[in-house]
């Protein structure tokens, strides 16, 4: 299952910089569910969720205001379990 996970926080990522908002839309709900099914993963299940809610933060983050990306940047680096910390920050900028 993790290695389930790994491979579609790797595509999240493609889907992401190649700019396939439609893909990722679609690939962010059904990760959603995945994690919501596997009730197993443990903590992981706290990462992965999180992974998705930021992405989803992230695409709908308006980078013209500067104190919403700030809050958001904040909240990333304040996540104490989030392994893909630094490829968020690399997005904001």
């Amino acid at each position: 299952m993790i290695n389930n996970l790994t491979v579609k926080t790797l595509q999240l990522k493609i889907f992401y910089e190649s700019g396939e908002f439609d893909l990722l839309e679609s690939h962010l709900k059904g990760m959603k569910n995945y994690i919501k099914r596997h009730t197993s993963i443990g903590y992981h299940r706290t990462n992965y969720g999180l992974i998705v809610a930021y992405t989803q933060q992230l695409m709908a983050l308006d980078f013209k205001k500067k104190e919403v990306v700030e809050a958001l940047r904040a909240a990333i680096v304040g996540a104490e379990i989030l392994t893909e910390k630094e490829w968020f920050l690399a997005m904001l900028g």
